[in-house]
């Protein structure tokens, strides 16, 4: 549960953070306010369940800030604070119906005692409202979807509120909802809206519910009309739909057969839904009939491991365009396969991402780690609801890749460059960041940080690095003086090659040379 604390004392929220225990009365987000307006616009993404409030606070006071977040979660419970005995303030908070109102200094047993009352009582009223028509439905629906299985035994329909109502015959429709953008935020809330929505002005007597995070059932009164009649019925549906939702959802509807509501409907039921899953393959804002013709309703969409096989040895052998070609085939073929079955579909396209990524890690392009990388990409995968954006999201992730890799490389070559100027020309005593810079025709800035960021080392670290490699090698001719070593590696003072040499070695030159 959610918990908001709102005062304009910072000792205050930092004592109620700290002693009270909020994980035991099972709070497990905790968040802070220093005035009524600020909780106000905290509340708007946080929805605080519980809310133990000031009164007098600058800005907006808590009767304000509690009267105004009432209005839009009337179920969340209020506890006051206070240090004055203001009978004007108890009597507001009684009429906001404020759970308990605890005097200043505040005693922890006692907001503690409060807090309690008030989950509660907040867990009691929601266990209460959940026993209505509306609930009843959708644990029908809930119940439904849960028995099917290759015989799936139906749960029975005259446990649904809606049954005496309703005709002698029933069709089923499937509403399969598609979220428009990378995130929907409140998706259940939202899906709830749609399917009251439905009760009230386009499934009158029905069975409406929920079936999963994409998909509502209505289960409507049928008579009997043509399926032209019923398709006319859904596209009405669908068109209202796209008007109140269409910024955030497209929509397709699948019409089942009109049957008996005794008997029959499982497999119109299923057939409904598998219809409604043909917008995945031939777009949205479509109703689809058995008038549609499924290529195969029976198919099911297994991984071609030749085709992966040969897309992994383009990506090994950096055939980009290949690669992409790859999966533009296996769209081709799983298009004309038409599995009903899309998250069997997406599984494929996961595998063709894990094989990118296992890519990317060989190329030094991947950091994070591989089980949350492959939490990352299912999860982005199971957000796309066409397989026009499955394969358009694996190819645009290959292309990106691809890029990164090329980047890469010509980074690479530029700092390849930089080393081998390094060795050819470490020996001169005039050796300079500058002289390496105008080399590779980069300014000395930004190849002094590019260095840096590639190697983990400067430029001068490296250049020392090289030098004192090369002294190690000569200091094994013991004919050759210290400071003849010193100019060979570019210094001119033999004392600073001595302190240099100590610092990189923890030995001074001749005391490297006697251990040789």
């Amino acid at each position: 549960m959610k918990a908001l604390l709102v005062d304009d004392e910072p000792l205050t929220i930092e004592s109620l953070r700290k002693y009270i225990t909020w994980d035991e009365l099972g709070i497990d987000e905790l968040e802070s306010a220093s005035n009524g307006k600020e909780a106000l616009e905290l509340a708007k993404h946080f929805k605080p369940q519980i809310v133990v409030s000031d009164v007098r606070m600058p800005r907006m006071n808590g009767i304000e800030f509690a009267t105004r977040l009432k209005e839009t979660y009337p179920d969340s419970k209020i506890i006051f604070l206070s240090g004055y005995s203001d009978k004007e303030y108890l009597k507001s908070a009684i009429e906001l119906k404020a759970v308990r109102y605890v005097e200043k200094p505040v005693k922890l047993d006692e907001l503690t005692l409060a807090l309690r009352e008030s989950i509660s009582q907040y867990k009691l009223e929601q266990q209460t409202r959940y026993v209505t028509k509306d609930y009843m439905e959708q644990q029908w629906i809930s119940n439904w979807t849960q028995t099917q299985s290759n015989t799936p035994t139906f749960v029975n329909i005259t446990n649904s509120p809606s049954y005496a109502f309703m005709n002698n015959r029933i069709l089923p429709i499937t509403v399969l909802a598609a979220p428009l953008g990378d995130e929907i935020e409140e998706m259940d809330q939202t899906l709830h809206g749609i399917v009251h929505w439905m009760r009230d002005h386009a499934a009158h007597c029905s069975i409406t519910g929920i079936v999963d995070s994409r998909t509502i059932m209505a289960i409507l009164p049928a008579d009997d009309s043509s399926m032209e009649t019923h398709a006319e019925r859904a596209a009405w549906i669908l068109q209202e739909l796209q008007h109140i939702y269409g910024s955030t959802f497209d929509f397709s509807i699948g019409i089942g057969s009109v049957i008996d509501r005794e008997s029959g409907f499982v497999e119109s039921i299923q057939k409904s839904i598998e219809l409604s899953h043909l917008a995945f393959y031939k777009g949205y804002r479509r109703v689809f009939t058995g008038n549609y013709e499924m290529l195969n309703d029976t198919a099911i969409s297994v991984l071609d491991e030749d085709l992966f096989n040969t897309y992994r040895i383009h990506l090994r052998s950096e055939q980009e365009d290949k690669a992409c070609q790859i999966i533009e085939q296996q769209t081709i073929n799983l298009r004309r396969l038409m599995d009903c079955n899309t998250q069997r579909v997406a599984g494929i396209y996961f595998h063709y991402l894990l094989a990118l990524h296992e890519f990317a890690m060989d190329k030094g392009l991947a950091l994070t780690d591989r089980h949350q990388e492959r939490i990352y990409i299912w999860k982005e995968i199971d957000k796309i609801t066409s397989l026009e954006g499955l394969n358009a999201y694996v190819v645009d992730n290959v292309k990106a890749v691809f890029a990164q890799w090329k980047a890469k490389h010509a980074v690479n070559a530029r700092i390849s460059e930089v080393y081998q100027f390094i060795q050819d020309h470490y020996h001169l005593s005039h050796l300079t960041t500058r002289m390496i810079s105008d080399h590779a025709y980069l300014s000395k800035t930004y190849m002094c940080a590019l260095f840096k960021k590639e190697t983990g080392k400067t430029i001068n670290e490296y250049i020392t690095e090289v030098r004192i490699t090369k002294a190690k090698e000569l200091l094994q001719d013991r004919r050759m003086k210290l400071y003849e070593i010193a100019t060979s590696i570019g210094l001119t003072d033999s004392n600073y090659f001595s302190s240099m040499f100590k610092k990189a070695t923890g030995l001074t030159p001749t005391q490297y040379r006697e251990k040789l």
